[in-house]
């Protein structure tokens, strides 16, 4: 990671971007301290910190009245990745791990009313459905090895092995031990199904080796022999 930042978007507009570094916490909130101030009524004075630490960015909700979401599902706390979209209110930041995003904006507006109650921080209290209407999935397998480039999970299956026409190859000595495919990873519905086709090299899934069809989760890290991919399931707003 050479640099992080948060890009603040909003009505298909950027609206300004914001370097993260590890001397201290990036701050997000309706009063004027914040290093991100968000001047609007769903945003609690200090809403949520994003830290940068070890090389990890991670983002904290600091009891907000409307909650902190991440690619559309409401976190405490956690680890961000790269192109993830953080929701505070009716703003979204899209995480840039690697200074890489072109500031141009590439989201609608989220739908938004003019109504809504105050509590006693005189944050406006929105609907669930508010936040999370609208949104589109984006699911892809990040390759935790560098220099190879994200592979979108666009097909209905998707092959690792040593075979010529798997999506995923694995090549060199490991192909000895691999299966062609050594593994398959199918959506069925909205869920992602890994399982062992053939060859020597196991499926381990956070560690463990898996016994039959094992359903995926957002964050998964998924090992085939040199093969180590973490998939990721983004929901963003629909255009």
């Amino acid at each position: 990671m050479v640099m992080a930042r948060l890009i603040l978007t909003i009505n298909n507009k950027v609206i300004s971007s914001h370097k993260v570094t590890p001397e201290q916490p990036l701050t997000i909130g309706r009063h004027p301290d914040n290093h991100i101030c968000i001047d609007h009524l769903s945003v609690s004075a200090h809403h949520a910190a994003v830290r940068l630490e070890d090389r990890k960015l991670t983002i904290t909700d600091l009891g907000s009245s409307n909650g902190t979401f991440v690619n559309h599902e409401q976190v405490s706390e956690g680890q961000l990745a790269h192109q993830d979209w953080i929701t505070i209110g009716k703003h979204i930041c899209i995480v840039d791990l690697y200074d890489s995003l072109s500031l141009e904006a590439t989201q609608n507006e989220l739908t938004a009313r003019s109504s809504g109650r105050l509590n006693a921080d005189q944050t406006m209290i929105l609907n669930r459905d508010e936040v999370q209407a609208g949104w589109l999935g984006f699911d892809y397998l990040s390759f935790l090895s560098a220099g190879r480039e994200d592979h979108e999970l666009a097909d209905r299956t998707v092959a690792i092995g040593k075979n010529k026409d798997a999506q995923i190859r694995i090549g060199g000595l490991w192909s000895i031990l691999a299966g062609a495919p050594s593994a398959t990873i199918t959506k069925i519905h909205d869920d992602y199904i890994l399982e062992h086709v053939g060859g020597l090299l196991k499926p381990r899934v956070n560690g463990t080796a898996i016994r039959g069809a094992t359903k995926l989760s957002h964050q998964d890290i998924i090992k085939i022999g040199p093969v180590e991919v973490q998939i990721r399931c983004v929901r963003r707003p629909s255009k």
